[in-house]
């Protein structure tokens, strides 16, 4: 019986370690459209920075009980120029900010109606892959 505590005990452990480095999302709706597709789960890894063009996996704090995880595409972080399609009335990314879009802007709620995005907020990012061809 001892063994097998130490076992499960070992297992919670690891499980614990995981979570604390990975979060595993799922795409809902299009806006990361043709990158990711609508339902499909991706595993984000946690950094301790990101860059643009990173994909990241976050809650955004809309003042709503929003819950699930959104995936976009950084555009800018703290300390660059403020991307002239978002109105802002700071010149440069605010320090902890990030500035986020979707793939596919056309339908995306990104930070055109959201703002900045707190890296507080962010769980990971997923592993690299290229914004399509003229985005």
């Amino acid at each position: 019986m001892a063994g097998l505590a130490a076992v499960v005990a070992a297992l919670v452990l690891l499980v614990v370690l995981l979570r604390r480095r990975y979060v595993v999302a799922r795409v809902r709706g299009h806006s990361m459209s043709p990158t990711f597709r609508d339902g499909e789960r991706v595993v984000a890894t946690r950094r301790r920075q990101y860059r643009v063009g990173d994909v990241i996996v976050f809650r955004a704090r809309t003042g709503a009980k929003d819950v699930a995880w959104r995936i976009k595409r950084i555009a800018a972080v703290a300390g660059d120029p403020v991307p002239a399609w978002l109105a802002a009335d700071h010149p440069v990314v605010p320090a902890g900010r990030v500035v986020v879009t979707g793939d596919n802007t056309g339908h995306s709620q990104d930070s055109r109606q959201l703002g900045y995005i707190e890296l507080a907020g962010v769980a990971g990012a997923v592993p690299h892959r290229p914004a399509p061809e003229g985005t």
